[in-house]
């Protein structure tokens, strides 16, 4: 990557570039453009994905361990991954993250601190996002 996006505009920037050439048949005016938040914990998370993605050339993925509702039976289902592990992880240069998200007053949950014990324990990285800018002090102190 040449640059580094310093913030969600220029991520924003980066996504309809990216898609103008992945689409070069298309004119960029037709190209529905990319509007990147930090609002919400879904906004950040998408955002933080495409980051570790796109612009850290890594891998990164959601992981959902809520609970989901079963249709037929009308009931919620408990989430079937190990409470706390992170809302994110990827890998980027060879190295494992876990990235947990967090907005507004959210805190982190017992489990969510022993798992971030566990991955720190054993050369991983782990930090907590509160926003993008945040995510990208953390993510470049690396």
């Amino acid at each position: 990557m040449s640059w580094i996006p310093k913030n969600l505009k220029e991520l924003a920037k980066l996504a309809d570039q990216l898609n103008a050439e992945k689409h070069p048949d298309i004119p960029p005016h037709v190209l529905v453009r990319k509007n990147f938040k930090d609002l919400t914990a879904n906004d950040l998370t998408k955002t933080i994905i495409f980051d570790m993605f796109h612009v850290r050339e890594g891998s990164a993925y959601r992981i959902n361990n809520g609970a989901v509702y079963d249709q037929k039976r009308k009931v919620f289902r408990k989430g079937v991954q190990r409470k706390g592990i992170p809302d994110i992880i990827g890998i980027i240069n060879g190295r494992f993250i876990g990235i947990e998200v967090k907005i507004g007053k959210d805190r982190q949950s017992a489990e969510q601190k022993e798992v971030e014990l566990e991955i720190k324990s054993v050369g991983g990285v782990y930090f907590i996002a509160k926003s993008y800018d945040d995510y990208l002090e953390k993510i470049n102190s690396l």
